[in-house]
């Protein structure tokens, strides 16, 4: 039997009709605004939103049952992150009352080279059957500097734990917090806690560490799919295209919530265009406002391509558009506590 990909023979674009089958041709893109597979000739006349050059960019819908929720998002999801700072159980809690949420256990733990530390707690929510794992973000320069040396040499690795590839700082981090008493402490609680779903949250260098542990939990066999929701703010870009396409698979209740002009989201660094070494996962949920309650937002269907959050231009931001990253929901993570706690 003779075989033929659509690679192999010289197919006009113009008769592919569907974005994957478009994408997957060497020689064509999709234009979004017009629904027509063009020849990429014809990409530099075309305006860059209108175009997905790869098939994981294709427009791809949340499944229904897995649909957002803004009032988890802020109430549950932001919430457990911006307690996350002060690392105190105590302070932790007052939060967490907020929330009918309790307290389980925490971890700091040394987790780089300058034995900077990675912090996440676990919190029961027993009204809504649920444990929730939230990681902290960056705390102090030199946690920062090894981060953004990371960000700029694009340095990546495998794990057991997680498909393709991830920076390096994030996947020793996370292994690091996970492997001394994460992971444990997360099966002892699904034993004790059969009905129990987990939720992971996190902001900055915690949101990329929540979207690893979620999709740690379901390739260790913690938790099914359609157990887990990964709910992130401010989140970087985390490892390859391949990590990103594992990740939808295994966690597809999953959203990246983005703030406005938020340039932490763009980092490190891509060709839009292109199938780089660092990638998004789906969902990216885009508030392009201040986050109010009621303010709306867009649930961007697309991959990591000129869409959404991307189109803003980070190299031309106010004062003001920088400090985008430490506020969500209208509230900064900074003064979050003494603010709502």
């Amino acid at each position: 039997m003779l075989l033929i990909t659509v690679n192999s023979i010289s197919i006009p674009c113009a008769a592919l009709y569907k974005c994957q089958t478009c994408t997957n041709h060497g020689g064509c893109f999709f234009n979004i605004e017009e629904s027509k597979c063009k020849p990429k000739s014809e990409i530099t006349t075309t305006n860059i939103s209108d175009i997905i050059n790869t098939p994981y960019d294709c427009p791809v819908a949340p499944l229904k049952k897995f649909a957002y929720s803004d009032d988890f998002a802020r109430n549950r999801a932001w919430l457990f992150s911006a307690a996350s700072n002060p690392n105190d159980s105590t302070i932790i809690q007052k939060c967490l009352d907020k929330a009918d949420a309790t307290f389980h256990s925490k971890f700091l733990v040394p987790c780089d080279e300058k034995n900077a530390t990675c912090f996440a707690y676990i919190a029961l929510v027993p009204k809504e059957n649920a444990m929730a794992l939230t990681f902290r973000g960056s705390k102090g320069e030199d946690q920062m500097k090894l981060e953004y040396l990371n960000f700029i040499n694009h340095k990546t690795r495998t794990s057991k734990y997680v498909d393709g590839k991830v920076l390096t700082y994030f996947i020793d981090a996370f292994e690091a917090v996970w492997e001394n008493g994460v992971e444990d402490t997360l099966r002892q609680l699904k034993k004790k806690h059969p009905n129990y779903e987990l939720w992971t949250f996190g902001h900055s260098l915690g949101a990329s560490l929540a979207s690893i542990a979620a999709f740690a939990a379901v390739k260790t066999e913690i938790f099914k799919p359609d157990e887990v929701k990964s709910v992130t703010m401010g989140q970087i870009r985390t490892g390859t295209i391949e990590f990103a396409q594992g990740h939808d698979k295994y966690v597809p209740n999953s959203y990246r919530v983005v703030h406005a002009k938020d340039a932490m989201v763009q980092i490190p660094l891509k060709d839009p265009l292109e199938i780089d070494d660092v990638y998004h996962h789906r969902f990216e949920v885009w508030y392009n406002n201040n986050m109010t309650v009621g303010d709306s937002y867009v649930i961007n269907e697309r991959g990591d391509d000129f869409s959404g959050a991307n189109t803003v231009n980070i190299t031309n931001l106010s004062q003001a558009d920088m400090t985008t990253h430490l506020i969500y929901f209208n509230s900064n993570i900074e003064t979050y506590i003494a603010d709502h706690c």
